[in-house]
C-alpha cells in the first residue's frame, strides 16, 4: 500500500506544477503591465532615440552647410583675374578676325597698304580726327611757348590747318 500511496503523491504533485505552468503561461499571456517599466522596451526606446537624434543631426549640418558663403579668398581672386584675362584674349581674338576680313592682301603688296577701300574711308576719317587732336595740342603747346620768349611765330587757326589737310588729301 505504500507503493500506492507514492504514487498518489507523485501525481499530485505533477498536477500541481502543471497547473502552476499554466497559470504562469496564462499570466504572461494576458500580461497587462505598464509598458514603460519594461527592460527590452526600455533598451529599444534609447537605441531608437540615439538613431533620431544621429540623423536630426545630419539633416540640420546639411541645412547649416547650404547657407554657407565663401568669401574671395587669394586663389579665388587669382582664378577671377585669370578667368578675366583669357575672356579679354578671346574678345580679343575674335575681333581680330573681323579686322582681318578687311585687309586687301594685293594692296598691300603692290602699293598702299592697310585696309579695302571701304574700310579704308573708315579708318582715314579716324586718322584725321587723331591727327587733329595732336595738331590742336601742339598748337597749344606752342601758344605757352609763345608767351614766355617771343612773338616772332605765326599763329595757326584750327579752321586753316583742317583746310590744309584736305587739300593735301585730295592731291
Amino acid at each position: 500500500m505504500a507503493e500506492l500511496m507514492f504514487g498518489l503523491g507523485q501525481t499530485k504533485k505533477k498536477k500541481e506544477t502543471a497547473a502552476k505552468v499554466r497559470q504562469t503561461k496564462a499570466e504572461e499571456w494576458n500580461y497587462k503591465g505598464r509598458i514603460d517599466q519594461d527592460g527590452t522596451f526600455l533598451e529599444r526606446k534609447a537605441k531608437n532615440q540615439e538613431s533620431l537624434s544621429y540623423k536630426e543631426k545630419q539633416r540640420e549640418t546639411k541645412k547649416n552647410l547650404k547657407d554657407v558663403t565663401q568669401g574671395e579668398d587669394g586663389e579665388m581672386a587669382l582664378r577671377k583675374q585669370q578667368f578675366n584675362r583669357d575672356q579679354k584674349w578671346k574678345e580679343t581674338k575674335r575681333d581680330q578676325v573681323k579686322k582681318n576680313t578687311n585687309f586687301d592682301m594685293a594692296r598691300s603688296l603692290f602699293g598702299g597698304g592697310g585696309p579695302a577701300p571701304a574700310a579704308a574711308q573708315d579708318d582715314e576719317e579716324e586718322e584725321y580726327e587723331e591727327e587733329e587732336e595732336e595738331e590742336e595740342e601742339v598748337v597749344e603747346e606752342e601758344d605757352d611757348d609763345d608767351d614766355d620768349d617771343d612773338d616772332d611765330s605765326v599763329e595757326v587757326s584750327d579752321e586753316e590747318v583742317e583746310e590744309e589737310e584736305v587739300e593735301s588729301d585730295s592731291d
